[in-house]
């Protein structure tokens, strides 16, 4: 197919913070894609941090849910979550004036609202979605409920969000998020206006076709990395490392609070002579909702391997894993395909991870990582002990896991291939 105009829609147009890794990959899609000679639309909300655009002046205003409004306010953010008219609007003037052949979808959900599937599918423009996550399915994202997997909402049943308060501890937050995922389900906006569901791991594909979205719209693309990036040449090695590193966001769903425990099984076990390797020391890299939780746990436990690196630039973050002799992911929500881990291979770092959701496609235990039960401390310590003592080979192993599954150029070239080929079709 000759290069053609793809509209490429999320609610961040930038890779800062809450845009997080679907950020840096819609940076890298439209550099990619530009340079095989697409012309890419952007279409978002306008934030400061917004990359600039020609085609700026079609962006829509931007809302913040983390900070609820109360009254008329609040009314009017709540319906938009629902139904943005306003992107509904814009979209449809956008797609006049700028005529896509193709649009790639991310996460619209919350602020670009499903009000602009409607606007694609009349507009006859044939639309690819990837599921970064699993917010079409469950109000709360994470399938957790009180720190526990769950999957009452199954089959509809959405109501258990909000007796299970599961989106901020709060009935009204988890009531309207309720609604959000009823409204979009009932009336099949997404099943029914979406040509192709891209899901980065083969989990996220069978969890969904479980739930109900048409197996013949799902197909599987893994995720990526800039191998040139993470590179083990470009890391800061200073002698031997004695440390492992976490990095990624603070918060509850990442297992951090099992990791500090198992920190603490790690110290007091060689204290008492029952592990005989000294602990290595952990480091946290990140931000996020729970840091003060984290350090109230870290304090109560006394440890005195742990430290807290505060959140990195990639630079700070490539000296970080240059002290690290394996990175650690102990998730308790169903991962897709993590950033983080990818990151970690293509640097050469083994990874102990949670034996959930698609971190088990990524890691090959004994190999290029350890997997560990989930919540599971002694599981966790466990783990971490075989990762200490892989061969001298495993960082080997780690990079050629990354050139051979998560390259950047086969990625965009399959991308580009779906995409023609919904053109075609």
């Amino acid at each position: 197919m000759p290069p053609a105009t793809l509209l490429l829609v999320n609610k961040f147009y930038h890779d800062h913070g809450p845009a997080g890794g679907v950020g840096r990959y819609l940076v890298q899609e439209e550099e990619d894609l530009t340079a095989a000679g697409w012309t890419v639309v952007p279409f978002t909300m306008a934030e400061p941090e917004t990359r600039p655009s020609p085609w700026a002046g079609y962006f829509i205003q931007a809302r913040d849910y983390s900070r609820p409004r109360f009254g008329i306010a609040g009314l009017r953010d709540a319906a938009s979550l629902i139904w943005n008219r306003e992107a509904a609007r814009k979209l449809d003037d956008l797609v006049l004036a700028s005529r896509p052949t193709v649009a790639h979808l991310h996460n619209i959900y919350h602020h670009l609202s499903p009000s602009i599937l409607p606007v694609l599918e009349r507009h006859g423009v044939p639309v690819a979605m990837t599921l970064h996550d699993l917010r079409l399915l469950c109000p709360a994202i994470h399938m957790l409920r009180r720190g526990e997997i769950c999957e009452r909402c199954r089959g509809g049943r959405f109501h258990h969000a909000v007796l299970g308060r599961c989106v901020k501890d709060s009935v009204a937050a988890s009531a309207l998020a309720a609604l959000e995922t009823f409204h979009q389900r009932s009336r099949g906006l997404y099943t029914g206006n979406v040509d192709l569901f891209l899901c980065p791991s083969r989990f996220i594909l069978e969890k969904y076709a479980d739930w109900g979205f048409p197996r013949r719209k799902l197909h599987h693309l893994p995720n990526f990395v800039d191998l040139d990036a993470w590179h083990p040449d470009h890391l800061h090695r200073a002698g031997d490392p004695d440390s492992y590193l976490y990095f990624g966001r603070i918060s509850k769903e990442k297992g951090l609070r099992t990791l500090l425990d198992a920190q603490a099984l790690w110290e007091e076990g060689h204290r008492s002579g029952s592990i005989a390797v000294p602990p290595l020391r952990l480091l946290i890299a990140g931000e996020g909702p729970c840091q003060e939780n984290l350090k109230a746990h870290l304090a109560l436990l006394k440890l005195r391997t742990v430290e807290l690196l505060g959140p990195l630039d990639r630079e700070g973050l490539r000296k970080a894993l240059g002290r690290a002799r394996f990175t650690v992911l102990p998730s308790e929500c169903y991962e897709n395909s993590p950033m983080a881990a990818l990151e970690s291979l293509a640097a050469g770092l083994p990874l102990v991870g949670s034996r959930i959701g698609g971190i088990p496609e990524i890691v090959e235990d004994g190999v290029t990582g350890c997997l560990t039960e989930p919540g599971d401390a002694r599981s966790l310590v466990n783990g971490l002990l075989r990762a200490a003592a892989l061969p001298p080979g495993a960082p080997a192993a780690c990079r050629r896991w990354a050139e051979s599954h998560a390259s950047r150029r086969a990625h965009m070239a399959a991308l580009q291939e779906i995409l023609g080929g919904l053109v075609d079709r």
